[in-house]
C-alpha cells in the first residue's frame, strides 16, 4: 500500500512512521526539520521516502502529487501544533491549519484519507461530547480544524477526489519526541533536573484525555487500513485527568514531592469528555496504557536520550 504521511516529521509523525507496517511504502512529507534524513537512517526506515514540501504551496504541492503517484491512503498530521498560540496568530493558525489542508485536496487524490481534526472543536463545552453534539467553538485552532473537517467532506462528495475519509477528533499524546514545550516532556525534564516548584496558567482542573502515542499511532494506523468508512469519530483514552493529576502523577512516579502554584487563565479551558465509542464498536480498538504506566515509559525514554541512546522505549 502507498500512503502519504504529512507533518511526517513531528512528534506523532516519528512515532507513526516507527511503527508503521515494513510493506507499506511511505511518502513521509515534511517542511522543516532538521535532521530527518539521519532519524529515517538511524531507525532503517528504508520502507520510507522523505519528501520536502509546503503545504500551502500549490506549486509544492502539485510537484509532490506528481513525485507520489497514485496514493492508497493519506495520514494529514500537518498542523499548527501550538493551540494557545491561535489566538494570538489567528491567520497564521488558519494557514497551517485549513488553507494548507485545502491546496493538498486541490491537488492530490486519495483512495482513503485519514484527517487528524482535534476534540478542541468541542471548545466552549461541559460535560459529555460525541460527534452528534452541536459545536461553536471560539478558540481559533479549533474553528480551523471544524473548517477542515468540513473541507474534506465536500471534497469527497462533491469533487469525488477523496474515494473515503475519517475525521478523527483526537485528544491528544504524550511520549518520546514530543515537543519540549509540552507538560510531560517539560515536567518531566525539569523533575530530572531537579525542579520541585511548578507554575500552572488557570487553576489546574482543566481536563487532558490524552493517550501514550503508541497508543494514538496504533489507531491511526487502524483507521487507515480500515478504508471505506466515511464519517467522524472521536478518539481518546476514555480516562481523562485534569493538569493538576497529571503533574502529581508524574511527581509519583519519580518518586517526588512538588509544589504546584496557579496563575492568570488558559486559552484551551477543556471541561467536556467525549463518550463516543466508535473506536472500539466499530474498528476495534482502545487505548491500552495507562497514564502512571506511559509517563514511566517516557521517562526511560529521556534518560536513554539524557545517556545517549536516543531509542524510544
Amino acid at each position: 500500500m502507498r500512503v502519504v504521511v504529512t507533518g511526517a516529521s513531528g512528534f506523532i509523525g516519528r512515532n507513526l512512521l516507527l511503527r508503521a507496517p515494513r510493506d507499506w511504502q511511505i511518502v513521509a512529507v515534511y517542511h522543516n526539520a532538521a535532521g530527518f534524513d539521519m532519524f529515517l537512517a538511524r531507525h532503517a526506515l528504508t520502507h520510507v521516502r522523505a519528501v520536502r514540501c509546503d503545504l500551502a504551496s500549490a506549486a509544492d504541492v502539485a510537484g509532490l502529487a506528481r513525485d507520489a503517484g497514485s496514493i492508497d491512503a493519506c495520514i494529514y498530521l500537518a498542523a499548527n501544533g501550538d493551540p494557545a498560540v491561535s489566538s494570538e496568530r489567528p491567520a497564521w493558525d488558519l494557514q497551517l491549519n485549513t488553507l494548507a489542508l485545502v491546496t493538498f485536496l486541490e491537488h492530490v487524490r486519495v483512495g482513503h484519507f485519514v484527517y487528524v481534526s482535534s476534540g478542541a472543536v468541542y471548545d466552549g463545552l461541559n460535560g459529555p461530547v460525541s460527534p452528534e453534539t452541536a459545536v461553536a467553538p471560539r478558540l481559533p485552532y479549533a474553528i480551523s480544524k471544524l473548517a477542515s473537517e468540513h473541507y474534506l467532506r465536500a471534497f469527497a462528495e462533491r469533487r469525488h477526489t477523496v474515494d473515503s475519509f475519517v475525521n478523527v477528533r483526537f485528544f491528544g499524546a504524550y511520549g518520546p519526541y514530543e515537543p519540549e514545550r509540552k507538560i510531560t516532556t517539560r515536567w518531566m525534564r525539569g523533575m530530572m533536573e531537579g525542579r520541585r516548584e511548578f507554575t500552572l496558567r488557570g487553576n489546574g482542573e482543566n481536563l487532558i484525555d490524552f493517550m501514550y502515542v503508541d497508543d494514538a499511532v496504533d489507531g491511526f494506523l487502524t483507521l487507515t487500513s480500515s478504508p471505506g468508512f466515511s464519517g467522524t469519530v472521536d478518539f481518546a483514552s476514555g480516562a481523562p485527568l485534569s493538569v493538576n493529576a497529571v503533574a502529581q502523577t508524574m511527581a509519583r512516579v519519580m518518586g517526588v514531592d512538588v509544589t504546584l502554584r496557579h496563575e492568570g487563565r488558559t486559552e484551551e479551558y477543556i471541561q467536556f469528555h467525549t463518550v463516543d465509542r466508535t473506536m472500539r464498536d466499530r474498528f476495534g480498538f482502545e487505548a491500552g496504557t495507562p497514564f502512571e504506566a506511559g509517563v514511566r515509559r517516557l521517562h526511560r525514554f529521556l534518560l536513554e536520550e539524557r545517556d545517549g541512546a536516543g531509542q524510544p522505549a
